[in-house]
């Protein structure tokens, strides 16, 4: 059975509530930034001109690249100033997920102090 695609759940800070899917084969990029591909200026608790999030400011605008390779493993790679953490681990430069088809419980990924999100890997239907 292989991974169809990857799915990050947010579960803490303004990324609590946004589901995001990353196919086979594919590399997206998270941060503040409009040109990332999940790009927290679009999220739903993004804060307005108005609003002030000073824990906002500890994601970077290019903070964290995820590269689906292969069915078997993924690359994490640490683009922030202030550190990106896999399971409470801080990540130096990038770490490679080979288990993720066969992981029983999912990647915590945090970026900061707040904003946490949930990596898991969605199976292909058998028919």
């Amino acid at each position: 059975m292989g991974i169809e695609r990857l799915v990050l759940k947010g579960i803490n800070g303004i990324a609590l509530g946004e589901l995001f899917h990353i196919n086979y084969g594919t590399m997206a990029s998270i941060g503040r930034g409009q040109e990332c591909t999940i790009s927290y200026r679009k999220f739903k608790k993004y804060p307005r001109r108005d609003e002030n999030d000073k824990d906002l400011l500890s994601v970077s605008r290019k903070h964290l690249r995820i590269t689906f390779f292969n069915s078997h493993s993924i690359e994490l790679k640490d683009l922030s100033a202030n550190g990106t953490y896999i399971n409470g681990k801080p990540i130096i430069k990038r770490i490679f997920i080979t288990d993720i088809a066969t992981s029983k419980t999912p990647y915590e990924i945090k970026l900061g102090p707040n904003e946490t999100f949930l990596l898991t890997a969605e199976h292909e239907q058998t028919k």
